[in-house]
């Protein structure tokens, strides 16, 4: 058996891939000072801590168990970060418990800062993540895996980032012995949604390109993934679909007025979008075009934390 090092640690939890919560996190952080005009900086750097430690523990997980569930030695021995680098299969299940314990702890710390309704909000949101990748029939081997994801990861964050600084505006509690009275500030979670819809359609995006790459050795391994019902020509449709929808919720932002008109310029940057899809078209299911999948959500999503990091400053 091998030793676990950095570069292989960095690659069993896919350090790549945690840019699907950098930029929700950024996105809520960047509106709670933009929009609502405040910011809490200690509580959001421990939910940055925790949130990370969090998704690097599901990827973990998901690693974890496509190795012991793998059917296909090839994928097992030679794709799967466990089996390629000869690691120790027990010693990677301790690694997901000092991630998920780290986690935990820092949540617990944020709903003794926050109020006791992040437990309820935190308890379903890990509650997903786990079944997400573990139990007798994850969500990841699922038709509602890109639902999950996008919903969890797209709109889940970015609330969070915003509660808290605004916790006690979004949902709060007062709690006596015998009462429990809560407030919801129901139109403002509303807003927060709208906000989140562009990392929702590509973050949807990020799954659905990676299982329709992966759909032949999916198969191999009895994972029925949503690409696996409605096949890869539709499956590519729709990926077309969600990569559009992005841009006409930019487009509502400026028509409210919630950004100004000159912010219509970053239409241009639709044009390089556009020209990511068409690759993704052409080159699927080869590996390199799930890149594009990822770039395409990397370009969307930094063009948004600049637009309102220079709102922020201006």
């Amino acid at each position: 058996m091998n030793k676990i090092n950095l570069k292989i640690f960095l690659e069993f939890v896919e350090i790549r891939t945690k840019i699907a919560s950098f930029f929700p996190m950024m996105v809520g952080f960047l509106w709670t000072g933009y929009y609502f005009k405040e910011f809490n900086w200690l509580n959001s750097i421990i939910f940055f801590l925790a949130a990370t430690c969090f998704d690097m523990t599901v990827t973990a997980i998901n690693n974890t168990l496509d190795y012991h569930k793998a059917l296909d030695n090839n994928y097992k021995e030679e794709q799967n970060v466990i089996g390629k680098y000869k690691l120790n299969y027990r010693t990677m299940v301790i690694i997901v418990f000092i991630l998920l314990a780290i986690s935990l702890i820092l949540s617990l710390y944020l709903v003794w800062l926050t109020d006791p309704m992040l437990l309820l909000i935190g308890a379903l949101l890990y509650f997903i993540g786990i079944i997400y990748t573990f139990g007798p029939l994850p969500i990841s081997r699922t038709p509602y895996g890109e639902i999950f994801s996008s919903l969890t990861m797209g709109f889940g964050i970015t609330f969070l980032a915003v509660f808290m600084t605004r916790y006690e505006v979004l949902l709060s509690s007062e709690w006596t012995w015998t009462n429990l009275v809560l407030n919801i500030g129901w139109f403002d979670i509303l807003k927060i949604f709208w906000f989140s819809l562009p990392q929702i359609f590509l973050t949807a995006n990020i799954m659905l390109g990676n299982n329709t790459r992966d759909l032949d050795t999916d198969i191999q391994n009895e994972r029925r993934t949503l690409v696996y019902y409605i096949g890869r020509p539709n499956a590519i449709r729709l990926y077309q679909l969600l990569s559009f929808l992005p841009w006409i919720v930019w487009l509502t932002y400026i028509i409210a007025g919630i950004f100004p008109w000159w912010t219509i310029v970053t239409l241009a940057v639709g044009y390089v979008h556009y020209q990511s899809v068409m690759r993704y078209t052409e080159r699927i299911p080869q590996p390199i075009a799930f890149k594009e999948a990822i770039q395409s959500f990397i370009l969307f999503l930094s063009m948004y934390v600049i637009v309102l990091f220079v709102l922020l400053l201006v």
